[in-house]
């Protein structure tokens, strides 16, 4: 929420740019009659209900920014919506007589937006008769409205491949949004093809679902760029007009949707305005170190708020956004690698009951995204899904929504298979399961009774379950081992995961040491082990798996458990 100008300002309306007070036109009376609204706008703010922090999240120009999303909103009043009603049906009447106008055209669909009122805004765009893209362009920025990612991003494409050059450019530019890893790089490339990529591969891993139809994080950003176009030449409930001030805020935060009247210099006898965007609102693009490589990037730097929180974006799917339950492992298929997971959103208010949920799971390489993506359209609150991907480092995505109730649950990060370098055999990741009568012997029998969280009870017993590849098909002996140990704290994420390769020991009570011969006939062995795990305390463990192989170093694979009671 942005306060600004600073106190002592007064709050009379400025000059209009284009308007010289001519109302003989259309074009005339519906400026004059815009001016009269936002003046009746302005007169009747209602008071905030925040008012500006000691210090600012952000200072942008003549705007202190903070974000506070539990502040309660500011409720504009029924005169102002009667106001707006009625310069809507004059711009109505107005359209119908110079459909060719840009500027009526913009207006009516601004208002229309501002009041909610997306499908006849989409209406409305479409009686636009006005030369070039900005038809085009009032239809795409509705149907993002609308929720219409797939169809938005289309049209925003065919509006900006109508662009001149350096239009197309200017509205592309993400400077604003990234930071200084992200920038230096950006703008060293010229405008063109190459700049244009780079951008497409930021907005692609931006998004705050994968599975969702078309890019909304992308469609958000141009509906941005459109709103500056239709704040610039008109007046706003802002004091001194648009500037480069609140056009920065509005790419950063997006466009203003409550105001409010804030503190202002008594002596001076005005006021200061605050504005309300759209919330809860995230951090809009993630950081330069996750874009340089997302499949090595720790679900902590996928975090909603992780600073700093250079620009927000409040996708109206998500007005709540929590941790996915879940399980994930990979197993090799060839050059292939086939992942699984398995979920849990029975306890999510919105998720949960009759709720109609889509899930989806989506992995992606790092460079060019080619995402290979399995989605279920009526997905159960309790389930598993599985997806092909390539056998290596990749960017892992698992998904559960709702879009009625606007709830997701997600996990997002970087995945790999477990350590191993020009060696014979390798190993794939670990499952865990329910044991229930005979072990599995395939991922599919493990996936059925795959766990669908890694918070565990000491009470029950632990299934584990993996597989070997490589292995010798006339059989071969080789030694097992799989231990628990407490996961060390001290070091943070990658101390941990360096601790976990070395194979540290503590003094634990779960330790299972077997020689075992693999599978005849077939050089990829499957094996499940039973853990009792009843003499752990409650917190943090790694189950840890060591293969010993003659004529190779031992391979190595753990995976990451809570005990939260007995």
């Amino acid at each position: 929420m942005p306060g600004g100008p600073p106190p002592g300002a007064r709050s009379e309306p400025t000059a209009i740019p284009g308007f010289s007070g001519d109302t003989t036109t259309p074009e005339g009376r519906a400026r004059a009659a815009q001016i009269r609204f936002e003046q009746k706008r302005r007169s009747n703010l209602p008071n905030a209900h925040s008012g500006r922090p000691g210090n600012c999240d952000e200072q942008v120009g003549r705007f202190c920014y903070w974000y506070d999303e539990r502040a309660p909103k500011s409720i504009e009043l029924p005169v102002v919506k009667a106001a707006r009603d009625t310069l809507v049906l004059l711009l109505d009447s107005l359209a119908g007589v110079v459909p060719v106008n840009r500027w009526i055209a913009g207006q009516r669909v601004r208002y229309l937006a501002e009041s909610e009122r997306y499908d006849d805004a989409l209406a409305a765009a479409t009686e636009c008769r006005a030369d070039g893209w900005w038809c085009s362009a009032l239809a795409a920025f509705s149907q993002h409205l609308r929720g219409e990612y797939a169809a938005a991003d289309s049209g925003f494409r065919v509006v900006q491949a109508q662009m001149p050059a350096r239009e197309r450019c200017s509205w592309r530019d993400i400077s604003l949004l990234i930071d200084d890893d992200t920038r230096q790089p950006y703008r060293q490339m010229p405008c063109g093809a190459e700049r244009e990529a780079f951008e497409d591969r930021i907005w692609w891993f931006s998004r705050t679902l994968y599975g969702l139809r078309g890019n909304d994080s992308r469609t958000e950003w141009n509906a941005r760029q459109l709103m500056v176009r239709l704040y610039q030449d008109a007046p706003g409930a802002h004091q001194f007009g648009f500037d480069d001030d609140e056009r920065e805020l509005l790419l950063r935060f997006g466009w203003p949707r409550y105001w409010a009247k804030g503190p202002g210099d008594p002596r001076g006898g005005g006021f200061s305005i605050v504005s309300d965007e759209a919330s809860p609102a995230y951090r809009y693009l993630p950081a330069g170190n996750v874009l340089g490589n997302p499949a090595l990037s720790d679900s902590s730097q996928w975090r909603l708020h992780q600073p700093p929180v250079i620009g927000r974006y409040a996708p109206p799917f998500a007005k709540r956004l929590v941790a996915l339950e879940h399980q994930q492992a990979m197993f090799r298929r060839g050059d292939s690698a086939l992942l699984v997971m398995a979920y849990d959103v029975s306890d999510v208010p919105g998720l949960n009951g009759d709720a109609k949920r889509r899930a989806a799971m989506v992995v992606a390489q790092g460079e060019q995204p080619a995402p290979r993506v399995t989605s279920v359209a009526s997905a159960p609150a309790l389930g598993t899904m599985t997806v092909t991907g390539a056998w290596g480092p990749l960017l892992f995505s698992g998904e559960v929504w709702a879009s009625d109730a606007s709830v997701v649950a997600r996990a997002r990060y970087g995945v790999h298979p477990p350590y191993a370098v020009d060696t014979r055999v390798t190993v794939s990741d670990l499952l865990f399961y329910k044991p229930a009568g005979a072990p599995p012997t395939s991922v599919e029998e493990a996936l059925a009774l795959a766990l669908p969280t890694e918070r565990v009870r000491a009470s029950a017993p632990l299934g584990v379950y993996w597989e070997t590849y490589g292995t010798n098909p006339d059989g071969e002996q080789v030694k097992l081992t799989v231990t628990v140990v407490r996961e060390l704290e001290e070091g943070g994420f990658l101390k941990r995961k360096n601790q976990q390769l070395k194979l540290v020991r503590q003094a634990t009570p779960v330790s299972v040491s077997v020689n075992d011969m693999t599978a005849r006939g077939r050089t990829t062995s499957p094996r499940a082990v039973q853990l009792d795990i009843s003499t752990l305390k409650k917190g943090a463990y790694i189950v840890q798996l060591e293969i010993e192989v003659a004529g190779q170093y031992p391979l190595r694979a753990d995976h990451r458990i809570e005990i939260i009671d007995k």
